[in-house]
């Protein structure tokens, strides 16, 4: 899955969407170093082990969140 839309939705349709995200499947989130504060709570939540998904951002260009879900 990709999100490159309105920031503040990125977390909501995540949350939305995860229970039908099978393991492996894979979401990334664009401009995550453009808007640092808009999707700081998107990041910290795709970090949190409690929520079954493993993230990390990738540096190409405005950086790109790399989540898979465990």
């Amino acid at each position: 899955m990709l999100l490159d839309g309105w920031k503040d939705l990125y977390l909501p349709i995540l949350q939305l969407l995860k229970p039908s995200l099978h393991r492996g499947s894979v979401v990334v989130a664009d401009n995550i170093k453009t808007f640092p504060k808009a999707l700081a709570p998107y990041v910290a939540w795709v970090r949190d082990p409690l929520n079954e998904v493993y993230s990390v951002t990738l540096p190409l260009g405005q950086g790109m969140e790399y989540s898979v879900r465990l």
